[in-house]
């Protein structure tokens, strides 16, 4: 289909608009067969710092997949193959597999998201909690979101396989190849006044859950802002967002660094096969046990619905095929890669609003975007 330039430039324009209309600070890049369509930087500079949420977990997803290209693992292995211990309580049959599926029935370290949090700034007692935790629901049985414990399972595995901490290989191996100049999983101290702090509009202080209350504080005057907490704590610019799923989109090469490959295609193939086949859409549509709605899994990203009639969360846009591949992070962060339109999107802000507007936002915002490039 032919570009239509005067609707595009409109669907462009109300997406401008739509990302002003909102208060606190925001950063929206996007691309088009690697080209930059839109670049939005509100009440920030462009190289201004912002928390990722989960939007940052395919980072940590990404480094075990080019562990297993490396051949240093199988995704198939149990866990406790590579880090003995993990087995303890049961866990001996949970594989890598199961835990970037988020299906490993282990979703929750210590028994509750809380005690999960009140431990994340620990690195050792976070994996230390992951190993005495207790399966709540057999091996492969449940979707059951891993807030927190995800990042720490494969981030300790990574250590365990490769011998460097997860921050150091995320840099050496990914961020730094990649041309990611402004990622990072723990803030070091030089950095911080680049760091985008976290608000919530007086309007809806009243509207947000304690849950993203707690969030607030937590991270914003806790020494939990700069830990490295692979799950919820990278940093980084709309920017550098789109250009890391620009090199998923593209098979993963770069095109921000002199055509680097940083993984195979095979890699990047695996890494968005769904994780449940098209033949079983009844059991994608099952709200997850964790976080209360349905999920579209690959090997670690989250994939788009397409036309099948489910009531979920759709923050890649109702519009979203099956192929659409990228993470929310809460409802406030969004990134996604869209194959059939040539598309990526990255959105950050700074904004804690309640969650059911956050999601609408999201969705209305990725929507007026695909609706600018028809297939």
């Amino acid at each position: 289909m032919d570009l239509d330039v005067d609707a595009a430039a409109d669907a462009l324009s109300q997406a401008k608009e739509l990302v002003e209309a909102r208060s606190g600070a925001a950063q929206l890049c996007v691309l088009r067969h690697g080209e930059t369509v839109l670049e939005i930087s509100l009440r920030c500079e462009p190289d201004s710092l912002f928390l990722l949420w989960s939007t940052g977990k395919p980072f940590v997803t990404m480094a075990v997949h080019l562990l297993a290209e490396r051949g240093l693992l199988d995704l198939d292995d149990p866990i406790h193959r590579h880090w003995p211990g993990y087995e303890r309580h049961g866990k001996d049959a949970v594989t890598i597999r199961h835990v970037l599926r988020h299906r490993s029935g282990v979703p929750l370290s210590t028994g509750s998201v809380l005690r999960d949090a009140l431990t994340m700034s620990d690195w050792d007692r976070s994996v230390r909690a992951a190993e005495n935790a207790r399966p709540k629901w057999p091996v492969d049985q449940v979707n059951a979101y891993h807030i927190l414990s995800y990042g720490f399972i494969l981030g300790e595995l990574v250590r365990r396989v490769d011998g460097r901490p997860i921050e150091r290989f995320l840099r050496e191996e990914i961020f730094d190849p990649a041309g990611l100049r402004d990622t990072h999983l723990g803030l070091a101290p030089d950095l911080r006044p680049r760091r985008v702090k976290l608000q919530t509009p007086p309007r809806s202080v009243r509207r947000t859950s304690l849950a993203d209350r707690w969030k607030l504080a937590h991270f914003e005057r806790h020494a939990a802002a700069h830990q490295v907490i692979p799950a919820a704590n990278v940093h980084s610019t709309a920017r550098d967002i789109a250009s890391f799923y620009h090199l998923l989109l593209n098979e993963g090469e770069s095109s921000t660094n002199t055509s680097t490959r940083i993984f195979s295609p095979k890699t990047v193939a695996e890494a968005l096969r769904p994780s449940l086949p098209d033949s079983e859409p009844t059991a994608e549509a099952e709200p997850d046990r964790v976080i209360g709605h349905a999920v579209r899994w690959s090997q670690g990203l989250q994939l788009g619905w397409g036309a099948q009639p489910v009531t979920t969360s759709r923050p890649f846009g109702a519009t979203a095929g099956r192929d659409v591949f990228g993470h929310n992070g809460s409802n406030y962060c969004n990134a996604w890669a869209d194959p059939d339109h040539g598309l990526v999107f990255a959105y950050l802000t700074n904004l804690i609003d309640p969650r059911a507007e956050a999601l609408r936002a999201q969705t209305e915002l990725s929507d007026l975007i695909r609706s600018a490039f028809p297939t």
